[in-house]
């Protein structure tokens, strides 16, 4: 059992798991302060970042403009694909962009290095430092129980993209399982780019 039923049910049966010798789990299932809640995940990432860059895959990012009525209207797409050259180098090599037909959008080269780099949000020990994390509670997604937190740059560098949102973080994995925010920096004139 996971979320909310689990919690409650060990709380009732706590003095059986001790003499069951269970009281391990029971352990596990106290909810952690936020800043540990942070470093473990953030490690979990850094892990997850770091296998990433081993692997090759294909990358699908599709756009669709809806109108107010949500009748699908113009389009973008573009699909790659991360692979490595003879020299060992990681590469993304188109494989299929078809002429976009959106109507009322406009990407710029920001909004496509956006959608290829910083919406697969990864927030790693290393990068932690330059936001501010901060813990909004708990929430489930797809019957996941998560901690949810807002997260922000602190500073933004000209010339770099950040994230800003929220991410969930699935309870028992430490892992970000959901993302949702937009990509933000600053434009050379030094006026926020959101």
């Amino acid at each position: 059992m996971r979320g909310t039923m689990r919690i409650r049910l060990l709380g009732i049966l706590a003095p059986a798991l001790c003499l069951t010798g269970l009281t391990a789990r029971a352990a596990e299932t106290k909810d952690l302060p936020p800043d540990e809640i942070i470093r473990k995940f953030a490690a979990k990432e850094a892990e997850f970042a770091k296998a990433r860059e081993n692997y090759t895959y294909r990358q699908t990012v599709k756009i669709q403009e809806l109108s107010p009525s949500g009748s699908p209207g113009g389009k973008w797409e573009m699909v790659s694909d991360i692979i490595f050259s003879q020299e060992g180098k990681r590469t993304e090599k188109v494989v299929r962009a078809p002429v976009p037909t959106l109507q009322n959008l406009t990407l710029d080269p920001g909004d496509e290095q956006d959608l290829r780099n910083v919406q697969p949000f990864v927030l790693t020990s290393a990068d932690i430092a330059l936001y501010d994390v901060r813990y909004l509670g708990r929430q489930k997604v797809d019957e996941i129980p998560c901690y949810q937190f807002s997260v922000k740059p602190k500073k933004m560098e000209a010339g770099k993209r950040y994230f800003e949102g929220e991410i969930w973080v699935d309870d028992r994995d430490m892992q970000i399982v959901k993302t949702y925010g937009k990509g933000v920096g600053l434009l050379k004139r030094g006026a926020d780019n959101q």
